[in-house]
């Protein structure tokens, strides 16, 4: 593969949601087509070594911090998390409720601070929802586990430590959540991020919520609340 073209990419990305619009499938399709097409850019890139990422299941030192979504994706994890089981459908719902509470006034330090996992982590320390996990929880690998672990217990101290990644990922993934963003707001969409704990929680409380977004509506405050 020769040199990768972000600014392509991103474009690609911003014309084809403007075009999907406010078809809920057809928009969800396309988030997915376009993030499946990221993963095989990914897998492959000569830039891409899986033997040199640290990141595995049951790793969970980084889901401790905010992580910000469109609302598409809050869309696709909260259809992914009505279709599970009861048990453990409830047992979602009630921890992303206990998370906001806890989190929602919360600084990215702040939010570090209180060590509280992402609700969409069992026991095990799995992720729930991989299989439409966000744009971002993507773009970050680790090629050592111990130093995220490291880092953030430094970004606590006031130190910075860095985490060497895969930076062609992060670019790949980050430039796509970007162009998703700008596609939305050109179809007169939605297209801020929102914190992902507290997006979920209103779409899945307000099953409305979700065609209200589609037709134009503006997230705010008080919304999440």
């Amino acid at each position: 593969m020769g040199q990768f073209d972000f600014a392509d990419w991103q474009n690609q990305v911003c014309c084809e949601i403007k075009q999907a619009g406010r078809d809920s499938d057809r928009l969800l399709t396309t988030l997915r087509e376009l993030t499946d097409q990221a993963e095989r850019t990914l897998i492959e890139s000569e830039q891409f070594d899986p033997d040199l990422i640290d990141c595995r299941a049951g790793c969970k030192s980084c889901c401790v911090v905010n992580v910000s979504v469109l609302f598409p994706e809050g869309l696709a994890i909260a259809g992914y998390v009505q279709n599970l089981p009861a048990a453990e459908q409830g047992q979602v719902t009630k921890r992303l409720e206990e998370l906001w509470r806890a989190v929602r006034g919360l600084t990215d330090d702040e939010r570090i601070g209180i060590s509280q996992s992402c609700a969409f982590i069992d026991e095990a320390g799995h992720c729930r929802i991989y299989p439409v996990r966000p744009l971002l929880c993507r773009s970050v690998t680790s090629t050592n586990a111990e130093s995220c672990r490291e880092a953030l217990t430094e970004n606590l101290l006031g130190e910075n430590s860095q985490v060497l990644m895969n930076l062609f990922q992060k670019e790949l993934f980050e430039t796509l959540y970007i162009g998703v963003g700008e596609g939305l707001e050109s179809a007169g969409l939605e297209g801020r991020g929102v914190k992902l704990t507290g997006l979920v929680r209103h779409l899945m409380e307000k099953p409305e919520a979700g065609d209200a977004l589609l037709s134009g509506k503006k997230l705010n405050w008080h919304d999440l609340a």
